[in-house]
């Protein structure tokens, strides 16, 4: 084997097409997780490089919205990524003792809103959709918008 350069959007973009086809195909939640939030993570900083809001920053934006203050106590920014939107992501990727051996999450509803916000953010560079996103989509709008 040898060395030899990477571009690390393509090599985010296939982290997202293998998440979306193990959790498509109902394999691996916990890998689509992982996969997905690699991708995002990558794709997210992307975006914010190319000075567009990404995905991540816009739901922070909406959340901490004045006007919905009522049902959303405000959080800081680590409060609303790694105690909320990526700590089920980060949980399966880090131990920090003896006792943190445990958590609690739904991880298909984690892999899922992780896809969503890396397919999001893959939308924002300006790529086109892949057979596996229309797939997916498919899947989004009969099995979570109901339609």
């Amino acid at each position: 084997m040898s060395e030899e350069s990477h571009h690390k959007i393509s090599l985010a973009i296939e982290q997202l097409e293998n998440a979306l086809s193990l959790f498509l195909d109902g394999r691996s939640h916990v890998s689509a997780l992982t996969l997905a939030g690699a991708a995002e993570e990558i794709l997210g900083m992307a975006v914010k490089i190319n000075g567009v809001e990404n995905s991540l920053q816009e739901l922070y934006r909406i959340y901490n919205d004045p006007g919905l203050t009522w049902i959303n106590p405000p959080k800081t920014w680590a409060e609303f990524t790694t105690k909320s939107k990526n700590k089920a992501r980060n949980a399966v990727k880090h131990v920090s003792g003896k006792y943190d051996l445990t958590f609690e999450a739904d991880i298909e509803d984690e892999a899922l809103w992780m896809i969503v916000r890396a397919v999001d953010n893959y939308n924002r560079l300006g790529f086109g959709p892949t057979e596996l996103m229309h797939e997916f989509d498919d899947w989004f709008f009969e099995n979570v918008v109901g339609i």
